[in-house]
């Protein structure tokens, strides 16, 4: 296995990539012994991508691999090489029936994740396919109005359009930046929705604790000015739990007890921060939906993807950008006759388009158009933009350091919201006053890593009289990373 060898010396394929490889050669049945190396190969690189987040590897990628990694030929050949060994072997197939691997055109998946591709797939396809919903009544279309403040002039008011898709189909993915209004668009839908149907039954969740609370908390501020009569404001949920929760996930045997067969019994189900969904979690997560059931997914399709397998937001959003601006003529014609609005609109759109709606205004950069720009500049990864926006004096919000000498010079920034958070009087207050303000890094280690700047942090705090040596410091922060089911925390 000399091949996996030479990757696995340079640390191109972890120890398990290599294991999984060399079982995979071993279950080779009558393969040659080149073949036999080479499904290792092929098996270590799908370990490998699927440890990177990826649901599959790209054999015609390849090339670009040895570009980036100056691996060479020998030790990783040509993508057709590979093919013409799996296409030989009898663990690999092609999905129909349960094999190790799987060759799909050029991509090679782990059994398991192209199964929950080709699944969450159909599922999506049937929830664009059912039966759109009826035109909104007149009762709705007033009310639609009250809640969503009417488009300005020559510009459409895409939380609303948002909100036309949620009401009219079985499946909506409501994408934006930060600011742009995304559960805020939820809130006022919840509100249309209860007041049509008031025996509906809501589910709010999301990946993780801190994002449901999140959640939770925008839900309640969202419904706040509406207006709303008391029952309706009282029919409007304001908990959320996780995902996993949700699904009551059984860590006994690693599966969930809400199923197809045993499906949720809610008829919306909203899921914020849908970005951070993993490819198997969301599999599970449309699996126990019903297919009669509203879901919709909130998250900014330019943040980072799940730390396990699979970009699943980003994925749908980019193939529904494949298909232009322009939505169906039937979606045109619902958001018009809910809000008056002229949507682009053709024959032959493809359905996806009408899922998948963008909120183009940020209404939290608006006082803070530098942070805005310089966001925006990040997510295009157009450098000299953004350092021009960090140079513009005009704009007061951002501004670059020229490598600061000491750690106080580099927290000057701050100091002033960390004085304040330590002269907090109560844990309400610290709290509030902490939210103010956060310090960023791109790497974990070195002076400017987070761990030198959590360092440089508590050395400035020590210089001002404060004890910090004590592991858990009056004050310090504390991250809670897992959740504990005992007592529902």
């Amino acid at each position: 296995m000399r091949r996996l060898t030479s990757l696995a010396d340079r640390d191109l394929l972890a120890p398990i990539d290599v294991q999984l490889g060399k079982l995979l050669a071993r279950r080779a049945e009558g393969a040659s012994a080149e073949d036999a190396e080479l499904i290792a190969l092929a098996g270590a690189l799908a370990s490998a991508e699927r440890a990177s987040g990826h649901s599959c590897v790209e054999l015609g990628r390849l090339p670009l691999f040895h570009a980036a990694t100056d691996a060479d030929e020998e030790a990783l050949p040509d993508g057709n090489v590979l093919r013409q060994a799996l296409a030989r072997a009898s663990i690999c197939g092609d999905g129909t029936t349960p094999t190790p691997l799987v060759l799909e055109d050029d991509r090679l998946y782990l059994y398991r994740y192209h199964a929950a591709e080709r699944r969450l797939a159909s599922h999506l396809r049937q929830r664009l396919a059912a039966p759109a919903a009826e035109p909104p009544s007149r009762a709705t279309v007033a009310f639609f109005g009250e809640i969503f403040a009417p488009a300005t002039k020559g510009a459409l008011d895409w939380q609303g359009v948002a909100a036309a898709a949620a009401l009219r189909g079985r499946f909506t993915i409501i994408t934006g930046g930060p600011g742009t209004g995304k559960t805020t668009t939820v809130a006022r839908l919840l509100a249309v929705l209860l007041r049509a149907e008031p025996e509906l039954r809501v589910a709010l969740a999301a990946p993780t604790g801190k994002a449901a609370a999140r959640l939770s908390e925008a839900i309640r501020t969202g419904i706040d000015g509406l207006g709303l009569d008391d029952d309706l404001r009282e029919r409007i949920p304001r908990t959320s739990s996780t995902i996993h929760r949700l699904l009551s996930y059984q860590p006994w045997n690693e599966s969930f007890r809400h199923t197809a067969e045993n499906p949720l019994g809610h008829d919306v189900v909203i899921v914020d921060e849908a970005s951070m969904v993993d490819l198997l979690l969301m599999d599970a997560l449309v699996d126990a939906v019903r297919p009669t059931a509203r879901l919709i997914l909130l998250g900014d399709q330019d943040q980072l993807a799940s730390v396990e397998a699979g970009y699943v937001l980003g994925d749908v959003c980019r193939a529904a950008d494949r298909d232009g601006e322009s939505c169906t003529t039937a979606f045109g014609e619902y958001v018009r006759a809910l809000t008056g609005a002229t949507l682009p609109s053709r024959g032959g759109a493809h359905p996806l388009r009408d899922a998948v709606v963008r909120l183009r205004r940020s209404y939290r950069f608006e006082a803070h158009p530098g942070i805005g720009a310089l966001a925006e500049a990040v997510r295009r990864g157009d450098g000299a933009a953004a350092t021009a926006v960090l140079d513009d004096p005009s704009l007061s919000d951002v501004a670059r350091l020229s490598n600061p000498a000491s750690g106080a010079a580099l927290l000057a920034p701050v100091t002033e919201n960390i004085e304040r958070y330590l002269a907090s009087d109560s844990p309400e207050s610290a709290l509030e006053r902490l939210a103010a303000f956060r310090i960023v890094a791109a790497l974990r280690s070195g002076r400017r890593g987070v761990e030198g700047l959590n360092a440089a942090v508590e050395r400035w705090i020590e210089g001002k009289g404060h004890q910090v040596r004590d592991p858990w410091y009056h004050l310090r922060p504390i991250l809670v990373t897992a959740n504990d089911t005992a007592t529902a925390l």
